[in-house]
C-alpha cells in the first residue's frame, strides 16, 4: 500500500534554513536547545503534516506557517500562528498588538498579553526527564559555576540582568577564586556593554586581544562547553542562574530547569513575580540577600544533607502535575492540538 504524501507546513525561525531547527546536534549545547522543535516536527508528522523551514517548502503549497517570534511579514492568504519565544525587551515586535492581530493564534508566556482566546498561554519548553545516578554533594568537584554568553542588548534597558551577572562573576572570582568557574562564549573579552557603542567596543577589544594578548579579563573563565550544559552542571553544587532580563510576567526560561535535571542548586534571579512559579525549596532566591557576601555565606553553610533536601524537592517538582506546563510534551501537544483544531474550524 502506497503511503500518502504528507501535507507541508513551515516553521519560520529567523534566518534558519535547511531544516536546522530539526537537526540533532545543530543547536547550541550539543543540539539540546532544538529538541522541542524536533519533537514538534514528529508530532505533526504523525498527523500527516511535514514541518520544514521555508526553503525546504519552496515551490510547494503549505497548510500553515508557524512563526518563532512575531515576524515583520505575515502572509495574508496563509494561516499563520506565532510562538513568542523572546521577551519584549529583546524583541519589541512581540508586544505589537497590531502585528499580533494578523495571526490566527498566538502562544506566549507573557501574562500581560494572554487573553485565553486569541493569545494563549504556552511556557518555554524543557526536557524534564529524570536522570538516575546523579552525583551527590561529596562527588561534585565544582563548588559554583556560571554558564552564559557575554552579550548585551542592542538598546540599554533597566531590566537587563547582564550587569548583575558580571557583578556576580567579579565577586566570586575575588572571594573564592579556586571554587568558581565561568563558562560560555565571549568571556575571553571584557564584559560587553549595551548599545551601539558597546558593540563597537567589543570589536575593538577583539582586535586588541589578537594583536596584544595579555591578562585574561575573567580569570575564572574555562571556555565554551563543547557538549551539553549538563557536562558541567552534573559536577556543580551551585549554579549562578540569572535570566537575561527581568522579563514580562511569566518569563521563565530553560536555565533553572537545566539545573534541576542535573541535580545542582540554582541561585536564581529574573522573575517579575513575587516568587518564581516553582516551589521555593527547589532553588536559592538571589533577590532574598542584601549582598553577594551574604549569599556566599549562606552557600558556605550547606551540608550534604541540605543538598540532598534540595535535590529531593527538585525531583518531586519535576514529577508533579504543576511542572508539566513547562515540559516539551505539553509544548508540542498544545501547539499541535490547537493549530489543527483552528484549521478544522476555519
Amino acid at each position: 500500500m502506497t503511503q500518502a504524501t504528507p501535507l507541508r507546513a513551515s516553521l519560520v525561525a529567523s534566518h534558519m534554513r535547511d531544516n536546522k531547527p530539526f537537526t540533532p546536534g545543530a543547536g547550541p549545547n550539543g543540539g539540546e536547545f532544538f529538541l522541542p522543535w524536533r519533537q514538534l516536527r514528529e508530532h505533526f508528522l504523525r498527523q500527516g503534516i511535514e514541518l520544514n523551514t521555508p526553503d525546504r517548502n519552496a515551490g510547494h503549497e503549505v497548510l500553515f506557517e508557524l512563526h518563532l517570534n512575531a515576524q515583520r511579514r505575515v502572509p495574508a492568504r496563509t494561516p499563520c500562528y506565532a510562538y513568542l519565544y523572546e521577551d519584549a525587551i529583546v524583541r519589541p515586535l512581540n508586544v505589537n498588538r497590531e502585528r499580533l492581530a494578523q495571526y490566527r493564534r498566538v502562544f506566549t508566556s507573557n501574562e500581560d498579553l494572554i487573553d485565553g482566546r486569541h493569545i494563549l498561554r504556552l511556557d518555554y519548553p524543557n526536557d524534564l526527564s529524570l536522570r538516575p545516578n546523579l552525583a551527590g554533594w561529596n562527588e561534585r568537584d565544582l563548588f559554583c559555576v556560571l554558564i552564559a554568553s557575554n552579550k548585551a542588548l542592542l538598546h540599554p534597558h533597566p531590566q537587563n540582568l547582564h550587569a548583575q551577572r558580571v557583578a556576580a562573576i567579579r565577586f566570586f572570582e575575588a572571594a573564592i577564586p579556586d571554587q568558581f568557574f565561568l563558562y560560555g562564549p565571549g568571556w575571553d573579552k571584557p564584559a560587553v556593554r549595551p548599545g551601539h557603542w558597546g558593540r563597537i567596543a567589543k570589536r575593538l577589544h577583539e582586535w586588541r586581544a589578537r594583536a596584544w594578548p595579555g591578562k585574561p579579563p575573567f580569570p575564572s573563565y574555562q571556555g565554551v562547553i563543547a557538549g551539553p550544559k549538563r557536562e558541567v552542571l552534573d559536577r556543580a553544587r551551585f549554579a549562578i542562574c540569572y535570566e537575561n532580563s527581568r522579563g514580562s510576567p511569566g518569563y521563565l526560561t530553560e536555565k533553572i530547569f537545566d539545573c534541576f535535571t542535573s541535580g545542582c542548586i540554582p541561585i536564581y534571579m529574573g522573575t517579575t513575580h513575587a516568587q518564581a512559579p516553582i516551589p521555593a525549596e527547589c532553588y536559592i532566591d538571589a533577590d532574598a540577600f542584601e549582598s553577594l557576601s551574604q549569599l556566599l555565606a549562606h552557600m558556605q553553610t550547606f551540608t550534604a544533607d541540605d543538598f540532598a533536601r534540595y535535590r529531593a524537592a527538585q525531583q518531586a517538582f519535576l514529577q508533579s502535575a504543576e511542572a508539566q506546563r513547562f515540559s516539551n510534551a505539553h509544548f508540542c501537544e498544545t501547539l499541535t492540538r490547537t493549530i489543527l483544531a483552528d484549521l478544522a474550524s476555519a
